[in-house]
C-alpha cells in the first residue's frame, strides 16, 4: 500500500516534468524564430534588416567559386616529340640552305651562277613546299653572304640555340621571349657574328613551336580544385551585418540571404528549425533527469515544491520569449536562481539554473555575452540564497550579485574591445536584469512560502526564534520537553554539518518535534514534578494510547500552526514505528503473572511513518539518544558512546533506517558528532568556594 501511495505522486511529476519539456520546446521553438518578411526577389525592402546571427553568404561564395573555375589557368604539358620536331625543322632548314648553296657553285657553263638575291629567293621557296614555312628573300639572304666556313658555324650555334630554347616548357607567351634571349646571349658571346644574329632570329622564331600541349584532364582537375577551394572557405556575414536597406531592391543575392537565414517567412510550420529545437532541448532535459536520478537521494523535495519550481522554471522560459526581443541581455533567469537555490540549495541551485540558462539560450542567439554574465550572476546568486548556517539579508543578496555582474558586463566588454555605446548598454541591461530578478524573487518570498509551505532559510530562522507562539508554549506549559528540544535541537545540528545534511532544518525541526505534547504535558516524564505520575491512575494501553498520539498531535497541531511541510513531516517521522519499550515490558510481565500470552508488540507502536530524509533520521536519533542519556543519568563520554551506539543499532535492527538515505559512514559521522556534544555538557567545571 505504501509503495503504491509513493509511487503515485512520482508518476504525476515525471508526466509533469514531461508536460513542461513539451511546453519548453514549443515556447523555445517560438522564441528562437526570427523575425520573417514576405518579400521576393524584385520586392522592395521597408525597412533595414540586420544579420540576426554570422552565417556563411552561400550566393557569393558560390559565385566566387565560379569565377575562380572560370578564370582556372589552361594546363599545358612539356611534349619531347613537339620539342625534337622543332629542332628537327630548324635543322632541316639549314638543309636546304647547304643545297642551295651547292647548287650556287654547280651552275653549267651556259648559265650564269645564281646571285645571292635568287639563292634566297629559291630557298624561301624550297622551304615553303618542304616546311610550309615562309620567308622573306630578303631575311634569309645573310646565309648565302657568309662562307662556308662561316655557315656551319651559324647552323651549328641556331640549332644549338634551339635546343637550349625547347629544353624547357616553353608556350605561346615566352617563346618570343626564349628566342630573343639566346639570341642576345649569342651576341655577346661571338660579337664577330653578330651581324648574323638577325637572320638567326627570324629563322628560330619562324620555325620554332611552343613545345607544350593542352592537357585536358589536368586543366579540369585545376578548376575543379579552385572551385573546391572557394566553397571550403565560405564568405563569412558577421552577425549584425547590414543584409538590405530600406528602399533597396531585394535581388538574387540578398533573397538568397534571407533564405539562409530563415527570415523569409513561409506559410507552413517550420519543421526543420523546430527538429533542431525539439533535439536541444531533449538532450538538456536527458542530463537533467540523469542528474536528478543520481541525486534523488539528496534531492528529496515536497510536492508543492516540486510544481512550485517547474511553474518558475517555466515564467522564466517564457519571459524570455518577450525579453529576447528587446534586448539579448534582457533576462530573468537569476530569479530562478534565487528561488531555487532558497527550497533546494546552493549546488541544485546552480545546476538547474544553469540547465534554465541553457534552455532559454537559443532564444538569444547564443550569444555569448549573455551566456557569460549570467552565469556568474546564477552562482553568485545561488551560493548567497542557499545558505542555510546563517541567514543572508535582503540588501546583501541583491548588491553582491548586481556588483557581480555589471563588473562581468565591463571585463567582458572590455576583453572584446566594444565600444563605449555598446559598454553602457550592456551596463544598463545586466543591471536592470539582475536588479528586477533579484527584487521580483524577494518580494515574491511570502507568495512562495504560502503557496508551498516550504522551510525556507528565512522561515526556518523565523521559527527558530525563542518568541515563537509554539515555543513559548513550550517553554511555559512544557518546561521539561523543552529544555529536552534544546538538546535534541543541539545533537541534530551537529550531526547534520558533520553528514553535510541541511543542518538548519535538523535543528529547527528538532525544536518542535514534540510539540505534540503539549496536549498532555503531564504525561510526559520530563514535565512531572512532585512525584506524581498520571499514569498510576492509567491502564497500560490507556497510558499507551496517550504516549503513542503525540506525534500525531504534533503534526495536527502543527498544520494547525502551518509549519511548513519538511518539519511536519519529521514531526511524524521522529518515532517512526518504533513503541515504547517500559509500557510493552510491563505488559509482558503483566500477562505473564496472570498466565497469558505475551501482548501483540504492533498495538503498542507509534502510528507514524519511519523517517524518509537524512534529516528526518538525524532528528529521530537525536531524540532517542537524548532521552536515553537523560533517563540512564549518564555522566561520562565513554557510557555515552556506548548507550548511543547501542540505540542507534537497535534502530537499524527494526529497520527505521532504511529509507533515509544514511549510510555507515554516516552514522559514524553520527556518533563522533553526538559525542562530541556530550563531550561538552559533561565538561567538568571549577568548584568555586563558599
Amino acid at each position: 500500500m505504501s509503495s503504491n501511495k509513493s509511487s503515485k505522486p512520482r508518476f504525476h511529476q515525471i508526466i509533469s516534468l514531461a508536460l513542461a519539456a513539451l511546453t519548453i520546446i514549443f515556447l523555445v521553438f517560438y522564441g528562437s524564430l526570427p523575425v520573417s518578411y514576405d518579400y521576393e526577389v524584385g520586392s522592395i525592402a521597408s525597412q533595414d534588416i540586420y544579420a540576426p546571427r554570422t552565417f556563411a553568404d552561400t550566393y557569393e561564395t558560390q559565385r566566387r567559386a565560379i569565377r575562380a573555375k572560370d578564370m582556372s589557368a589552361d594546363i599545358f604539358v612539356r611534349s619531347d616529340k613537339q620539342a625534337e620536331e622543332c629542332i628537327a625543322r630548324v635543322d632541316d632548314f639549314f638543309d636546304l640552305a647547304e643545297q642551295v648553296r651547292s647548287n650556287m657553285t654547280k651552275v653549267s657553263s651556259n648559265q650564269a651562277p645564281l646571285t645571292y638575291s635568287e639563292a634566297a629567293y629559291q630557298l624561301s621557296v624550297n622551304v615553303e613546299q618542304t616546311l610550309g614555312v615562309s620567308f622573306e628573300s630578303a631575311d634569309i639572304q645573310p646565309f648565302f653572304e657568309m662562307s662556308s666556313t662561316t655557315f656551319t658555324y651559324i647552323r651549328e650555334k641556331t640549332v644549338a640555340l634551339a635546343e637550349l630554347i625547347m629544353l624547357g616548357d616553353v608556350n605561346e607567351e615566352i617563346l618570343n621571349s626564349k628566342i630573343e634571349e639566346q639570341i642576345n646571349s649569342f651576341r655577346e658571346a661571338s660579337p664577330s657574328y653578330s651581324k648574323f644574329s638577325d637572320a638567326m632570329y627570324i629563322v628560330l622564331s619562324s620555325i620554332l613551336e611552343p613545345n607544350t600541349i593542352y592537357d585536358e584532364k589536368a586543366t579540369a582537375d585545376s578548376a575543379n580544385n579552385a572551385y573546391s577551394a572557394v566553397l571550403n572557405e565560405p564568405v563569412m556575414v558577421d552577425k549584425g551585418t547590414k543584409l538590405v536597406e530600406a528602399g533597396d531592391i531585394v535581388d538574387e543575392h540578398i533573397y538568397s540571404n534571407l533564405v539562409e537565414l530563415e527570415l523569409i517567412r513561409e506559410s507552413s510550420f517550420n519543421f526543420i528549425i523546430f527538429l533542431r529545437v525539439a533535439i536541444y532541448v531533449l538532450i538538456i532535459s536527458s542530463c537533467t533527469l540523469v542528474y536528478i536520478n543520481i541525486e534523488r537521494k539528496k534531492l528529496k523535495v515536497m510536492t508543492p515544491v516540486f510544481y512550485m519550481l517547474v511553474i518558475t522554471f517555466l515564467i522564466t522560459v517564457a519571459a524570455s520569449l518577450y525579453l529576447s526581443s528587446l534586448s539579448t541581455l534582457l533576462s530573468i533567469v537569476i530569479f530562478f536562481a534565487a528561488v531555487c537555490a532558497t527550497y533546494i540549495g546552493t549546488q541544485n541551485g546552480i545546476i538547474l539554473s544553469v540547465i534554465n540558462l541553457l534552455l532559454i539560450w537559443p532564444m538569444y542567439g547564443f550569444d555569448p555575452e549573455m551566456f557569460f554574465i549570467n552565469l556568474i550572476g546564477i552562482i553568485l546568486c545561488s551560493i548567497f540564497a542557499g545558505r542555510t548556517d546563517k541567514i543572508i539579508n535582503n540588501a546583501a543578496l541583491i548588491f553582491f550579485p548586481t556588483i557581480a555582474t555589471v563588473g562581468t558586463s565591463v571585463a567582458y566588454n572590455f576583453l572584446i574591445g566594444n565600444a563605449r555605446t555598446e559598454y553602457l548598454n550592456s551596463i544598463v541591461y545586466t543591471f536592470v536584469s539582475c536588479i528586477a530578478s533579484l527584487v521580483a524573487a524577494i518580494g515574491l518570498s511570502p507568495i512562495y512560502e504560502l503557496v508551498s509551505n516550504a522551510a525556507s532559510p528565512v522561515k526556518l530562522i523565523a521559527l527558530s526564534q525563542p518568541g515563537q507562539h509554539l515555543l513559548k508554549r513550550l517553554f511555559l506549559e512544557a518546561s521539561g520537553t523543552h529544555s529536552h528540544s534544546m538538546m535534541v535541537a543541539n545533537l541534530a545540528d551537529s550531526a547534520a554539518e558533520a553528514i553535510g545534511a541541511d543542518s538548519l532544518l535538523c535543528k529547527v525541526a528538532a525544536y518542535y518535534h514534540d510539540i505534540g505534547k503539549l496536549e498532555n504535558p503531564e504525561y510526559f516524564t520530563e514535565n512531572q514534578h512532585g512525584g506524581v505520575n498520571p499514569h498510576d491512575r492509567l491502564t497500560i494501553m490507556e497510558s499507551v494510547a496517550i504516549i503513542t498520539k503525540h506525534p500525531e498531535d504534533g503534526v495536527k497541531l502543527a498544520k494547525k500552526e502551518r509549519l511548513p511541510n519538511a518539519i511536519i513531516k519529521i514531526i511524524d517521522e521522529h518515532h517512526g514505528t518504533t513503541y515504547p519499550s517500559y509500557f510493552y515490558r510491563k505488559a509482558v510481565e503483566d500477562a505473564k503473572a496472570r498466565g497469558l500470552e505475551p501482548p501483540d508488540v504492533n498495538n503498542f507502536r507509534y502510528r507514524g511513518h519511519i523517517p524518509s530524509s537524512r534529516e528526518s533520521a538525524i532528528v529521530m536519533l537525536a531524540d532517542t539518544c537524548e532521552a536515553a542519556v537523560r533517563s540512564m543519568k549518564t555522566n561520562d563520554v565513554q557510557s555515552a558512546e556506548d548507550l548511543i551506539r547501542m540505540l542507534i543499532k537497535d534502530k537499524i535492527d527494526q529497520d527505521q533506517l532504511i529509507n533515509s538515505g544514511l549510510s555507515f559512514d554516516d552514522i559514524e559521522k553520527i556518533v563522533i558528532a553526538f559525542k562530541q556534544v556530550y563531550a561538552g555538557v559533561f565538561h567538568e567545571r571549577i568548584k568555586y568556594p563558599e
